[in-house]
């Protein structure tokens, strides 16, 4: 290991102790391990920010383009029109002049919430709704796991049945009466009232919602547990070199 390599991983220790020392108490250390990392984490991002999206998208162009380029009808939507999106958005800047940046941010965010729904509807609704309309057929044949017999015809009715159940506890509510009094519901849906047990629909849902959350507090708990003993064998293969180097 090179004396730069150890330098380097000499200070991602000590950075990794003064975090690490928030298990007893908030501290100086760890206020100061925050701000470094939220500062070089900003600059990372201003630099990707300034290479991939504000020179290539904002400043090349305009290079290339040149004087008389500008002014032909074919740069206006390359070159002018972002131009002009972020001087207006700068004026967010000033509390005086920030309305008048309000077209830009509104485009910002309606394009941003048009990709998360999009994702949305494409990574999660659509395959959920293809995998509860998945066959019963315990002579079909799984398109991921290839299963088939009892256990295709258990997970496909354990599929079916979390997300009907989950759906539902969605439009359950408690509806008040004439006389005042609180009343339980049927489920309705497209303006069809289905008659049932509500509160066992409800309790179901319920169910398969706490172990969807349990699941997804498993899985951040087990990758937190993992980035731990990752920096633990860090801090021991740190001492090691080091005493490797003094020695």
């Amino acid at each position: 290991m090179t004396t730069a390599e150890l330098i380097a991983s000499f200070l991602g220790a000590i950075i990794t102790l003064m975090v690490l020392s928030y298990l007893f108490a908030d501290n100086p250390l760890f206020r100061l391990a925050i701000h470094i990392f939220i500062g070089s984490a900003s600059g990372y991002a201003g630099a990707i920010a300034w290479h991939n999206v504000l020179k290539p998208g904002l400043v090349d162009p305009l290079f290339a383009a040149g004087l008389r380029g500008i002014a032909q009808p074919s740069a206006l939507a390359t070159v002018v029109l972002p131009w002009i999106l972020v001087l207006v958005l700068l004026l967010k800047l000033s509390p005086r002049t920030a309305r008048y940046g309000t077209l830009s941010m509104a485009l910002l965010v309606g394009v941003g919430a048009a990709v998360v729904v999009g994702g949305a509807v494409s990574g999660t609704l659509v395959p959920q709704t293809l995998a509860s309309m998945e066959s019963l057929s315990p002579a079909s044949v799984a398109p991921q796991t290839g299963e088939t017999g009892l256990e295709r015809m258990i997970n496909v009715s354990l599929v079916l049945l979390g997300t009907i159940t989950t759906l539902l506890y969605f439009r359950f509510g408690q509806r008040q009466s004439l006389t005042g009094e609180g009343e339980t519901p049927l489920a309705v849906i497209s303006g069809v009232t289905i008659p049932g047990p509500a509160g066992l629909v409800r309790a179901v849902g319920k169910a398969f919602i706490a172990v969807t959350f349990g699941v997804m507090y498993a899985g951040a708990l087990s990758a937190a547990l993992v980035v731990l003993v990752e920096r633990l064998q860090f801090l021991r293969d740190t001492l090691s070199n080091l005493f490797g180097a003094l020695g």
